[in-house]
């Protein structure tokens, strides 16, 4: 990453912001016909995931650690599937649990494609997928960056960027 680009707090850029907003509004249009408003971004210092069910991939670049979760409430991520496979889902299962995980993939890389572009240099990551009830606990004193989207239907998730 060139020092260039690299801010005092690394959630306050908005390259950063923006590389994954544009990720969700380009994944989501283009694997599930789906368009999403943005709400307002936020820095949490006591961070709590807000989904049912999550996507979490590990981000390195350089000395930058950090993770992007993206956490779905059940309607939101039924609603995703719905579009994007014409299924029907009512419960969060082993294939919901799968295009959770193609999803974080997907939109994580499309993010880092941009930051890279941009003198960034992350690494590719394998997601996780979280399910049920969950609490993420941070391992350090760093912030979460959360940026709210809203579906159509009103139902909402969560890109949750923390970074230490």
């Amino acid at each position: 990453m060139s020092a260039a680009l690299t801010p005092i707090n690394p959630l306050l850029d908005k390259n950063l912001i923006n590389a994954f907003i544009d990720g969700v509004v380009k994944t989501l249009s283009l694997m599930a016909n789906t368009n999403v408003k943005t709400m307002k971004p936020s820095v949490e210092k006591n961070f709590q995931a807000k989904g049912d069910i999550a996507g979490m991939v590990g981000m390195v670049a350089g000395p930058m650690k950090g993770t992007m979760t993206i956490s779905y409430q059940k309607e939101a991520i039924f609603s995703i599937l719905d579009k994007m496979l014409g299924e029907k889902h009512t419960e969060i299962d082993g294939p919901v649990a799968d295009a959770v995980g193609e999803l974080a993939n997907q939109i994580y890389g499309s993010a880092k494609t941009t930051l890279n572009q941009m003198g960034f240099a992350f690494e590719m990551a394998i997601p996780t997928v979280i399910r049920g009830t969950f609490t993420i606990s941070k391992a350090h004193n760093g912030a979460t960056l959360v940026i709210p989207f809203e579906l159509e239907n009103g139902a909402k998730f969560f890109v949750e960027i923390t970074v230490c």
